[in-house]
């Protein structure tokens, strides 16, 4: 059973004024990834091939315009 969590980064969005939302595509130094969510002022990006979620600053990453 996928059980859909809640987008949580609303305060990353309001601090940073970035448009990170759980599931949205990004890129990291050319990798792509997926965001799956928060750690502190951290969003974890889970880049493609990895097991896990790693942290990155919101101004890190470019976000996708999908």
């Amino acid at each position: 059973m996928n059980v859909k969590k809640p987008d949580n980064l609303s305060a990353i969005r309001n601090k940073f004024g970035v448009p990170a939302r759980r599931g949205g595509a990004v890129e990291i130094n050319g990798h792509p990834g997926v965001i799956t969510g928060m750690s502190g002022d951290f969003v974890r990006v889970k880049l493609n091939g990895m097991a896990a979620g790693l942290p990155f600053h919101p101004h890190e990453i470019v976000y996708s315009q999908d």
